[in-house]
């Protein structure tokens, strides 16, 4: 009488089976955890990527006109590297109160960044990338854009502040392009320093 067991080729069959699953089960956990991490720093990125234009968009478009009568005023000025001037929304102000600012493009060793200013001249890196690709343009009333503000070779006296900025950089060496309209007007609403309180 044959006894019930297994034989030894049997046995190896099944453990060479078992041994290749095992194998493809611990390569697509290792897959799945490798595409789980590249999501979760592309998410990371993109949610940085939102605050940091978040940032640029908040303050620039809250620029507002300077008195000019004041001792050296804050009257805006751009460049095709930098602007200054004022912002009720300043990174590190309370909001609605007109502060000194400024957003410079820096660029050493062929890294450009992209750096806030306050009005303690104090800057945070925003955000940086590799080459010289970067610069800011000014919308004038007229539809076109100028490297600098105010214009040189406007005509007529131009206002305080330009329509529009446009800022060209890049992220993740990605070309990119930020416009953000102005929502200040040509000179201060009121004049708060003629009113009489009492």
């Amino acid at each position: 009488m044959r006894s019930q067991g297994f034989t030894l080729l049997e046995l190896l069959v099944v453990l060479i089976i078992t041994t290749l699953t095992t194998l493809l089960l611990f390569q697509g956990l290792g897959f799945v955890m490798q595409l789980r991490e590249q999501l979760l720093n592309q998410f990371e990125e993109a949610h940085r990527g939102q605050i940091q234009e978040h940032w640029f968009r908040s303050s620039t478009a809250a620029i507002v006109p300077a008195y000019e009568d004041i001792p050296n005023p804050a009257i805006f000025k751009g460049e095709a590297n930098q602007f200054k001037g004022l912002t009720i929304s300043g990174l590190d102000a309370d909001h609605g109160v007109p502060v000194e600012f400024a957003w410079e493009l820096n660029t050493e060793n062929d890294v450009t960044t992209l750096i806030y200013r306050n009005a303690q001249k104090q800057g945070w890196a925003v955000l940086s990338w590799r080459g010289d690709l970067g610069k800011f343009n000014y919308l004038a009333n007229d539809g076109q854009w100028h490297e600098q503000w105010p214009p040189n070779n406007f005509g007529v006296q131009p206002p305080q502040l330009p329509r529009a900025i446009l800022f060209i950089g890049k992220r993740r060496e990605t070309p990119m392009t930020w416009i953000v309209s102005i929502h200040g007007r040509e000179r201060p609403k009121l004049d708060l320093r003629q009113i009489d309180m009492y």
